[in-house]
């Protein structure tokens, strides 16, 4: 079993009451040296040592040759060629009054932090250096139910490399090993997690027909802030007796401590059937919530009151956020105009169209795209296809740094593919002609006079579907589900028909508009595909369209999607899927509500807490909910190139490591687990640390405590557990202790063969 000795880390146990050997009343006592590698001070000697003796006699020692790592004096150790007290050790170095041995470098502790925002961007919040606190006023989300923690800012370790081996296996840590976990399953079978609603009865009042989203509203975590850390809050509309061209009720809900929680709800506000879209568009702390009400755009603030309402009778179905002329201020983009964020007046007044915020002539502003139009900022038009159409998406296609549009006609089921050109008279080229998206399969799958009869295609995706590093195009009509080829589309030389990875037969003769979204859900660079229609959800295999799993998901469809984000906070994805009972059954059954699915064997990666609007693109949103001041190009970061597609910026395999390092207090008597996360993912919270007498892995069990917040990459948290008096054997140096700390199953570690600290025993000195 791999131990871990924390001699990097031994100032964080400096935080806890210092060693006694004479006769103070609180005392940590040190390890003893053995396998854990410590070494004894005076009070370890096996007899309380009187205060006039010699401790020379216990620690032969010449003061002109003081080997570093040898001990010296009383109880202390050799570092920089000094007789160093054992807690300002550090390395070969020997640490000042006001600072701490961080990874075996002498630093100076900054400011009190409460999370690791707070701090400059080269430090972390460790918790190590804190205690409990009460932190700013929680807001009425606070549902953590712990006192926050307060620590101190330390610089961020370095990254170990190649070149310096990593950090030593069982020694000090000087730097943090590259943590990473990769799905070896291929397995995709889903398992319900949570549900919300169920009305599958009249008048059906849990019926949803939109896509939620999901955003960060309030404090789950009770440190006083909302920030990405806390859990997500996913908010929808429903609707209620088939009434879905009505006004509905719009919903807040999060998952706190395993349950479902209805954060809250307003009736009369929003179109039951228009999207939304979330994020801090007034400057203030804290995220909003901007629907379609009757003839009016409305924002909400977060705990669901009334910011603002435009009731200039602006057309909108489907509305976003987006820093478009980059003065700082968000603004609101519906079909009929550009408002500003913070007031809601109306800033520009734009055609009717469903538009995207991308930088499309590379001047660094974001400019407003459409199916068929493109306009700056300031409303002023420079594309113009001349082509008919309803839904659009971004990508490069062929990877020149340039993107393409992807543009889908319902009316006719086709989508075709331009590209800006300043040089031409219309500002755009039209790089693929239009395709039947129907592909081989027969409009007349679905009934005569049915939307799915005549036409089909709803909102478009974009991902690298088979592996070739290329984009491919992906959506859903009336009787299909087609992907297209990236590759073959951007070659003239393919004909129209000959571009399809595949097409798959579905239902959703409704509205034949239906949206989808993606996942790689092992990352191995294949998305695969996230789709329901009128009687299935479904995911699909992306390079094949084999489906991977199906579940009865009835709903009378409009242009709503299932999307994927961790709502959890868990580390890993979850997918959103949204339902309605009022049209459609299957096999005798209906759903109505919203349920959330994850892994059924726990073996998908990691993704974002985050997906704010209709028009998703990761580079959009951070996290927190703010909106970037200057948007970068999706298509131009690495792993991305997508629309509609949740990924983890950086890396999805990125994992955590629990490690610990155990102390005995001797007054009052406790034992002091220092738990710390050396991955590069974050650890959740609640991990049971239990306390153990003897040595591993055969002790008998002592008590058990838990910690009480995520750590991320660095951090540590010290869980202490009261020790009972009848194993006295702890302090008079008879027996040994340590611990083991517990992470579930569902969090996957990089390294599980760490999780049990070095055994240590202590002599503790009694007060004379």
């Amino acid at each position: 079993m791999r131990l871990f000795i924390f001699f990097t880390l031994s100032w964080v146990v400096a935080s806890l009451p210092a060693c006694s050997c004479g006769g103070e009343e609180d005392s940590t006592a040190s390890p003893q040296k053995g396998s854990d590698g410590g070494f004894k001070d005076a009070a370890d000697s096996g007899t309380d040592a009187p205060s006039d003796t010699n401790l020379d006699q216990f620690f032969p020692f010449d003061a002109d040759e003081c080997v570093n790592g040898q001990p010296c004096g009383d109880g202390g150790i050799c570092a920089g060629n000094t007789c160093c007290s054992t807690e300002k050790a550090c390395g070969n170095a020997c640490c000042g009054d006001s600072q701490i041995c961080s990874f075996q470098v002498c630093v100076t502790p900054g400011k009190d932090c409460l999370d690791s925002s707070e701090c400059e961007d080269n430090e972390y919040c460790e918790y190590g250096l804190g205690e409990p606190m009460e932190a700013g006023v929680p807001d009425s989300g606070c549902s953590g139910g712990h006192i926050p923690l307060q620590g101190k800012c330390v610089p961020r370790p370095p990254q170990c490399s190649e070149v310096d081996g990593g950090s030593p296996d069982g020694g000090p840590l000087t730097c943090l090993d590259e943590c990473k976990w990769v799905p070896e399953t291929t397995d995709f079978q889903a398992e319900l997690k949570y549900a919300w609603g169920g009305m599958t009865s009249p008048p059906y009042d849990s019926d949803i027909m939109m896509s939620p989203i999901v955003i960060q509203l309030d404090d789950d975590d009770c440190d006083g802030k909302v920030t990405a850390n806390d859990i997500p809050e996913i908010v929808f509309n429903t609707f209620s007796g088939g009434a879905y061209t009505g006004i509905g009720t719009v919903h807040a809900i999060s998952i706190v401590q395993g349950q479902v929680v209805e954060k809250w709800s307003v009736p009369g506000v929003f179109n039951a059937s228009s999207e939304l879209a979330g994020g801090n568009i007034d400057g203030e702390p804290g995220n909003e919530i901007v629907g379609c009400g009757a003839g009016a755009v409305i924002a909400l603030r977060a705990d669901g009151t009334e910011l603002w309402r435009n009731a200039s009778g602006l057309a909108c179905r489907v509305p976003a956020i987006a820093n478009v002329d980059g003065d700082g201020t968000p603004e609101v983009i519906v079909e009929g105009g550009i408002l500003d964020g913070a007031t809601g007046e109306t800033k520009v007044a734009l055609p009717s169209h469903p538009w995207i915020a991308a930088d499309l002539d590379d001047d660094g502003q974001l400019d407003l795209v459409g199916p068929q139009l493109a306009v700056h900022a300031d409303g002023t038009q420079f594309v113009d296809t001349g082509m008919a159409g309803t839904f659009a998406a971004v990508g490069d296609f062929d990877l020149d740094g340039n993107p393409e549009v992807v543009a889908v006609n319902t009316s006719n089921h086709t989508m075709w593919v331009w590209r800006h050109d300043p040089s031409s008279a219309n500002g755009a080229v039209i790089v693929r002609d239009p395709i039947d998206i129907n592909g081989a399969l027969d409009p007349a799958l679905c009934p005569p006079g049915s939307s799915g009869a005549t036409h089909g295609g709803g909102p478009p995706t974009i991902a690298d579907f088979d592996g070739d590093g290329i984009p491919d195009v992906a959506l859903a009509g009336g009787v299909g589900y087609a992907i297209l080829s990236g590759a073959k589309l951007m070659d003239p030389a393919v004909a129209g028909p000959d571009t399809f990875l595949w097409v798959k037969q579905t239902r959703d003769c409704s509205s034949a508009a239906t949206g989808s979204s993606i996942f790689d859900f092992n990352g191995d660079g294949q998305a695969e595909v996230v789709y329901s229609d009128e009687i299935y959800f479904r995911i699909y295999e992306g390079k094949t369209g084999d489906v991977l799993f199906q579940t009865c998901n009835t709903t009378g469809t409009l242009i709503e999607y299932p999307l994927v984000a961790d709502v959890d906070n868990d580390g890993q994805a979850d997918i959103v899927v949204v339902s309605n009972a009022y049209a459609y059954d299957c096999g005798g059954t209906s759903q109505s509500g919203l349920r959330v699915f994850g892994p059924a064997t726990g073996s998908w990666v990691r993704t974002r807490r985050v997906w704010n609007q209709h028009a998703y693109h990761v580079t959009n949103i951070e996290e927190d909910g703010t909106v970037p001041l200057h948007e970068l190009p999706n298509w131009k970061q690495p792993g991305l190139n997508n629309f509609r597609q949740n990924k983890q910026p950086g890396n999805e395999f990125s994992a955590p490591d629990a490690v610990l390092e155990l102390s005995i207090v001797c007054a009052p008597p406790a034992l002091a687990a220092l738990v710390r996360n050396i991955g590069e993912a974050s650890m959740p919270a609640g991990l049971e640390v239990s306390f153990y007498r003897g040595t591993p892995p055969s002790g008998d069990f002592i008590g058990a405590a838990s910690t009480t917040k995520p750590l991320y990459s660095a951090q540590s948290e010290v869980v202490r557990l009261a020790l009972p008096s009848a194993f006295e054997g702890l302090l008079n140096g008879k027996d040994s202790a340590y611990a083991v700390v517990d992470v579930p199953t569902s969090v996957h570690e990089c390294r599980s063969d760490n999780n049990t600290s070095a055994p240590v025993t202590a002599h503790c000195s009694t007060p004379k």
